[in-house]
């Protein structure tokens, strides 16, 4: 269990360089989806394996939420969760920026909290684009 949690934590660091140091590299999508997929894999042997009697109740509460992570199994299962929806996020941000013409560097900042907390990151490009629009306006 600690080895696949190290193997994990280790392959999606460099999907998360592509997205910083490769942002306009057309095989970009196609290398961020590969790493997702390869997680998700991860995360559905886990899913498949280690939640035998699960219980969807169990999200309705927050002592239900508490309960279903006690286990190794689901903590792991979760943070894979957590790594690949991140990633994917990232990857979002990414073609969004560019859609929208925002410039690179100022994403970079958004992806280092996308890939550490996650909604940061989202939060703060969410800013910057209504920041930019707002900008565009006047």
């Amino acid at each position: 269990m600690v080895l696949v949690f190290q193997i994990v934590n280790t392959l999606v660091l460099p999907a998360w360089l592509v997205l910083i140091f490769f942002p306009k590299k057309a095989w970009r999508n196609t290398a961020i989806y590969a790493f997702a997929i390869l997680m998700a894999l991860v995360y559905a042997f886990y899913v498949g394996s280690g939640f035998g009697d699960f219980d969807f109740e169990a999200f309705s509460t927050l002592e239900g939420v508490k309960a279903m992570f006690t286990t190794n199994v689901a903590v792991l299962t979760g943070w894979v969760h957590y790594l690949v929806f991140d990633l994917l996020v990232g990857n979002w941000i990414v073609n969004n920026a560019q859609k929208h013409k925002i410039n690179h560097y100022l994403i970079i900042p958004c992806l280092l909290f996308c890939f550490m907390l996650g909604p940061v990151g989202f939060l703060l490009y969410s800013i910057i684009k209504l920041v930019k629009n707002q900008s565009l306006r006047e």
